[in-house]
């Protein structure tokens, strides 16, 4: 995996794949991304898998592995313009709330694999862990949230189909570059439907 990514010009990671809906849409309308897909469940990884291979996307790829794990092996050359959120457990008990994956730690480690343009995705139905992840990301100092939010693809996934509502939020690194989202998709935190955008700009080199 480490040659994969640490050539890509474009990658995306999604934490909690699932069974990989919503990152094959994105990677079949974007080619030239490197899409990289983690579940801690071996059958979702194994359903997500056999999307990729069915619908021949060399350029995506899902693995059985823990979110901060495999972050914390990532080779220092490694950056992504996108990491995804979506829907993650909201270990709704207090005592279980250091359980929940957005933490200040969790800000700390990505942000020196997110490119100056990046931009953290988080989505969910719970609302007392939307109000969480917000001021979480909204009170750290290595971040910057986005008014309105940005969003990269939108792809309504079976699961999401289910859901009454849900909101969403993102984030760019807070020394990182301005760059001219006018061409992505933004949207307020509530429901929209099917609609897809344009890759980033190319990273300067």
């Amino acid at each position: 995996m480490d040659p994969i990514l640490s050539t890509a010009q474009h990658a995306v990671l999604e934490i909690g794949c699932g069974h990989g809906h919503w990152l094959t849409a994105y990677a079949t309308a974007h080619p030239a991304t490197t899409c990289i897909g983690l579940d801690i469940i071996s059958q979702r990884v194994a359903k997500s898998q056999l999307k990729a291979t069915k619908r021949q996307l060399n350029n995506l790829h899902f693995i059985k592995a823990e979110a901060i794990e495999f972050i914390e092996i990532l080779p220092p050359s490694v950056s992504f313009d996108w990491i995804m959120v979506l829907f993650p457990d909201p270990w709704p008990k207090k005592r279980h709330h250091r359980r929940r994956l957005i933490q200040p730690s969790f800000l700390d480690l990505i942000h020196p694999f997110m490119t100056p343009e990046g931009k953290l995705c988080f989505r969910t139905d719970d609302d007392p862990y939307f109000s969480w992840a917000r001021d979480i990301i909204g009170n750290h100092p290595k971040w910057r949230m986005d008014e309105p939010t940005i969003w990269p693809f939108e792809c309504e996934t079976l699961f999401q189909a289910m859901m009454d509502h849900w909101q969403s939020l993102s984030a760019g690194i807070a020394d990182g570059s301005q760059t001219d989202f006018s061409q992505v998709l933004r949207h307020p935190a509530d429901n929209c439907k099917w609609c897809n955008a344009p890759d980033i700009p190319p990273r300067k080199t």
